[in-house]
This record gives C-alpha cells, sequence and structure tokens, in this order.
C-alpha cells in the first residue's frame, strides 16, 4: 500500500512539474484585426400612414382604408399581405397652441407599414413607379441592411482572417527578436476585444408626387464595413 502511494505522489509532483515549467515559459500576446465594406443585400420599405379626424372612430377607419389601399399596391408589385408588417401605431389628440394655451383638434392616428425583401433594382424601380401613379402623394421611405446569413458568414471569415493577422505580427515580432513562435497558448475573444462595428445605411426618401417613371432612379446602397478583433498568445520557443 505505502508503495502504491509513493508511485502517485511521484506521478502528480511530475504533472505538477511540467505544468509549473510550461506556465513558466516565455509568451507573445498580439492583437489581430480584419475588416471588409460589403454592400447591403436586403432592403427595408417604410409606408406612413397617418390621419387626422375630429374623433379616433373616423381616424382609426380612414388609416385602414389607407392600409388596404397600399396592400393591393403591395399585392400588384408581387409581395404578399404576410410580407407586410404594421410597426409603430399611435393614436393622440391633435392638439394646437395658441397664446391662450393648446386647443384639442381631432386626433392623429398613424401607423407604418414595413416590407423587408432581397436588394434589386428593378423591385425598387417598380415600387417607386407605381407609388408615383397614386392620387394621394405616399409617404415611404426605403432603407438597407445585411442579412443575418451574410454577416454571419462574413464575421466568420472575418475572425479568421483576423487569427491569421495575429500569427502574421506575433512571427514578425519574435523573427526581431531572434525567437520563434511555439504552440498556441490562449484565443480571447468577445469582450474583451473590440465588436464588430455596423454603419446602418442612410434611408432614402422619395416624394411620390414628383416622380413620374421609377426606372429612371439607380439605386446604390451605401456599404457596410464589418470589422472583427482577435487576441492570440503563444509561446516562444
Amino acid at each position: 500500500m505505502k508503495k502504491l502511494l509513493l508511485l502517485v505522489v511521484l506521478a502528480s509532483g511530475t504533472l505538477f512539474g511540467q505544468t509549473d515549467q510550461q506556465n513558466s515559459k516565455s509568451t507573445v500576446t498580439v492583437n489581430g484585426t480584419s475588416k471588409v465594406s460589403i454592400i447591403p443585400d436586403m432592403t427595408e420599405l417604410n409606408i406612413h400612414v397617418s390621419s387626422l379626424k375630429m374623433n379616433m372612430a373616423d381616424a382609426t377607419k380612414a388609416i385602414g382604408d389607407q392600409t388596404q389601399q397600399y396592400l393591393k399596391i403591395l399585392k400588384q408589385l408581387g409581395f404578399q399581405e404576410t410580407d407586410v408588417k404594421t410597426t409603430n401605431f399611435s393614436a393622440s389628440k391633435n392638439r394646437i397652441y395658441r397664446e391662450n394655451g393648446p386647443i384639442d383638434s381631432g386626433y392623429v392616428v398613424s401607423q407604418n407599414l414595413t416590407v423587408k425583401f432581397g436588394y434589386n433594382q428593378t423591385t425598387l424601380q417598380k415600387i417607386v413607379a407605381r407609388f408615383s401613379d397614386v392620387k394621394d402623394p405616399v409617404d415611404f421611405n426605403i432603407g438597407f441592411y445585411i442579412s443575418d446569413a451574410l454577416r454571419e458568414k462574413t464575421e466568420a471569415d472575418l475572425q479568421a482572417k483576423a487569427v491569421t493577422d495575429a500569427r502574421k505580427k506575433a512571427t514578425n515580432l519574435t523573427t526581431a527578436a531572434g525567437v520563434k513562435v511555439g504552440s498556441l497558448k490562449a484565443i480571447i475573444f468577445g469582450s474583451e476585444s473590440p465588436s464588430a462595428v455596423y454603419y446602418k445605411s442612410d434611408m432614402r426618401t422619395f416624394e411620390a408626387a414628383e416622380l413620374s417613371d421609377g426606372a429612371n432612379l439607380s439605386f446604390a446602397p451605401q456599404e457596410i464595413e464589418l470589422q472583427e478583433a482577435v487576441t492570440v498568445v503563444w509561446f516562444i520557443e
């Protein structure tokens, strides 16, 4: 029993000795970065619907009628009703401010209709051209963004390039110091490294009454810059 216990202690001592020796080795810590500018692959169309009436019921009915009109137009453009989402619904008194104080003058009811779809130049031109033909001006804007799939793929590529960048820097530093990069010790990513930065492209607003042919427009989404950073630690040989 004593012999067995001695062997265990010796083995444990050897293990801790190796760990202590490894931890005492010199290291090189390098930050790797990568960035890229990509063109958004998605489009967001927002239609603002509002109505001012003396009572809320009439105002609500009015925006309901407008909404149905816009849904009909969107269906003609190839969208499904399920593609259209309602956002930012609001109803409030319409107050007019005068010298003797505010006066209630009816109710304002409004909401946004939002449609998201893949970026397509022809589709955008058709939307603007169709809204131009509507008797009453359409209050709408168009924005561009990147899809989750494209963002995740791009981030994965950037992370790999950030590690490659860190390796290159570590090699340059160790070569200049007359040593070599050894095995990998740690990769630090997340809250300890700068996160990806996204720049949302500008929203573009068009007055439908001023447009006669949407095909004359050329849509060029602003590029969005993504970047990744990682900290990598190597042992030095």
